[in-house]
């Protein structure tokens, strides 16, 4: 790493679903709940993901237990306190990116240098999945969940945000998001955007911008 380079970069923000953890389509966590429910898995998939629910839970407008009794309701059930929620059954056969973080890891200086996750997600980012399900809550210096400031990629707010918290400029933070639209936002505003494609090439691509 050069000494200009190590000056220029200062963060590494990355996407949670689709580059920190992935998920096979029809994965065999989504198949087994689907047949659950008695639906298909494409289903499945638009009733978690492509309805007006889930965008309100992207904003913070419910929370992830509302969310939860909702999607429950639709699919005729009832909504019991204690079992795990609907998007975390489906979501069970997820890949942890372990290459990724573990050059997150490597690079994580802070101040100097730090690591964030910036999420379009429910309120149950943080203690449901960082915390309780994948135990990496403490490798990041930050969390920006979209359902906590009431904003979502790839709105400008929500990428500015991110980089106030973290202290840097956009051209001092590296940016991985798996969606184009996301990626071409942060391009927009002047971070170093790479579009997630495999962890290999993800790693790569950061490794080359930081001069490693």
């Amino acid at each position: 790493m050069t000494h200009a380079q190590h000056h220029t970069i200062r963060a590494l923000i990355l996407d949670f679903g689709g580059v920190l953890v992935t998920m096979p389509h029809n994965a065999p966590s989504a198949r087994r709940l689907a047949a659950q429910l008695g639906v298909t898995a494409d289903r499945l998939t638009a009733e978690l993901l492509d309805n007006a629910d889930w965008d309100l839970a992207l904003v913070g407008q419910i929370d992830a237990e509302e969310f939860d009794r909702r999607l429950h309701a639709r699919f005729g059930l009832r909504w019991e306190a204690d079992q795990p929620n609907l998007i975390l059954r489906w979501f069970a056969d997820e890949t942890l990116s372990h290459e990724l973080l573990d050059l997150a890891d490597s690079l994580r200086r802070p101040p100097d240098f730090q690591v964030a996750v910036l999420s379009n997600a429910a309120t149950d980012l943080e203690q449901q999945f960082l915390h309780a399900k994948l135990d990496i809550l403490h490798r990041f210096d930050l969390v920006v969940n979209s359902a906590r400031v009431g904003v979502r990629k790839p709105d400008p707010a929500i990428y500015r945000l991110t980089l106030d918290r973290l202290g840097v400029a956009p051209h001092e933070a590296i940016f991985v998001d798996d969606m184009p639209a996301n990626v071409a936002a942060a391009a927009g505003l002047g971070m170093h955007a790479i579009q997630f494609q495999d962890q290999r090439q993800a790693a790569a691509a950061i490794r080359g911008l930081v001069g490693e």
